[in-house]
């Protein structure tokens, strides 16, 4: 599956097609202009490199396998790490220069984010786990939104959380482009697939899957949480999510409301993601991982906090946060805000977006970072350390994408917080 990307060369713009996957041209060489003609030797070398990539995986024959070793005692289990393969003991000689993780735990097969080793290439897969504090804070607001059956869009960590502490009480499937989740997960559970242009590895069966799952209650209570690599385009993702909510629309046409989505992206791309999904808030919430220094809290963690936050097409006062963790509920905005993100009676709003207060500039009419001063030259604020002249701001609204107004000129902002509970 590829994108359509457009390249710019001397005000030339031409499009062509790519990988939806991979930014780098040395994981996936698939290039195509658009007005290029596919020749039969390019289409044979294209299904050569399709077979050279993608795994042949039966998924039928691992769950077999998966109740075979579970049958098992944990020192003659393993997992071979080179192959993405569960074995038992009798296979190990096979696997003897590999590496190996031996006496699999009964806790390792129902928590196999503990036990695969994170996919950390920047530019292609990009794994970063939910701390335990997290998911566990997620999926008690799910529970208190009335969730039932939730779509874990690239979050293994809050799948299995839900299927280990929440069985009879909640249903999970999960849709990640990590194919080693075959080895664990059932067909019902789990399905091979690309979140950046909505394609299913295993075709029509399992976008089937994804189909059936929506209707569970009739599609009242299921609910999509996704955490989707964060140097992807937004424009894609927004795109995928939009189809999903569609399907949902189409297969329970009696539902009240819209498909509830909880997405996780940096607060920095709050722009972005309401220009691409302008019914959609940003929350206060500070998403945590496991296996990111930066997207953290904490003495090892970045020094404001996890720069991840919550955004969702739902109201933001029906998300109770915890004042053991530092949060407090703003009865002027009506939502839980961080304790540092103090309520400014000029803005009407508590301002405070990376986890410091900011102070109000009456110059230039809004709230800014503490690190700023406003500066005449430029006629705005900005860090004291800048050059004058070399910022150029957009000219352009951030919800509706035209010039001459401001977000908050914008007609469609009334409209961008009107959302449905």
């Amino acid at each position: 599956p590829t994108l359509r990307f457009r390249r710019i060369n001397n005000r030339e713009e031409k499009d062509y097609f790519a990988c939806s996957t991979c930014r780098d041209r040395k994981d996936c060489t698939f290039f195509l202009w658009v007005d290029e003609d596919v020749t039969e030797d390019k289409s044979k070398s294209w299904d050569l490199e399709r077979e050279r990539i993608l795994p042949k995986i039966n998924h039928s024959e691992l769950i077999e396998k998966l109740v075979r070793i579970r049958q098992k005692k944990s020192r003659k289990r393993a997992y071979c790490h080179t192959c993405s393969v569960l074995l038992n003991s009798a296979e190990l000689s096979n696997h003897s220069t590999h590496t190996l993780t031996l006496k699999v735990s009964d806790f390792q097969l129902t928590h196999p984010t503990e036990l695969l080793k994170p996919l950390e290439s920047s530019k292609k897969e990009a794994q970063y786990l939910f701390s335990k504090q997290s998911t566990a804070t997620i999926v008690t607001a799910l529970c208190d939104l009335g969730a039932k059956h939730v779509v874990c869009l690239g979050t293994p960590r809050i799948h299995e959380f839900i299927l280990t502490e929440y069985e009879g009480r909640l249903t999970s499937l999960l849709l990640d482009i990590d194919h080693r989740y075959h080895n664990f997960y059932n067909k019902d559970q789990f399905c091979w697939y690309n979140c950046f242009n909505n394609y299913f590895f295993g075709g029509e069966s399992s976008a089937a899957v994804l189909s059936q799952f929506l209707q569970k209650g009739d599609g009242e209570g299921v609910v999509l949480v996704t955490d989707p690599p964060f140097g992807g385009r937004v424009e894609p993702l927004a795109y995928t999510l939009q189809k999903i909510t569609q399907l949902h629309r189409k297969l329970n046409p009696e539902a009240i409301s819209d498909l509830p989505v909880l997405w996780m992206f940096p607060y920095f791309m709050e722009p972005q993601i309401l220009a691409s999904c302008p019914g959609y808030n940003m929350l206060d919430y500070k998403v945590d991982y496991d296996n990111h220094s930066l997207f953290a809290s904490g003495p090892k963690g970045r020094k404001h906090g996890s720069p991840v936050r919550i955004f969702t097409n739902l109201q933001p006062k029906l998300f109770k946060l915890s004042t053991e963790e530092g949060y407090r509920y703003c009865d002027v905005c009506e939502r839980w805000v961080s304790e540092e993100n103090k309520h400014c009676d000029k803005c009407n709003e508590c301002t405070s977006k990376d986890g410091r207060t900011y102070v109000h500039c009456d110059i230039c009419s809004r709230c800014v970072k503490p690190s700023w001063l406003h500066c005449a030259t430029c006629t705005r604020c900005c860090l004291p350390s800048h050059v004058c002249g070399e910022f150029m701001p957009s000219s352009k609204c951030f919800i509706c994408g035209m010039e001459g107004h401001k977000k908050k000129e914008c007609p469609l902002h009334e409209q961008t917080f009107q959302v449905k509970t």
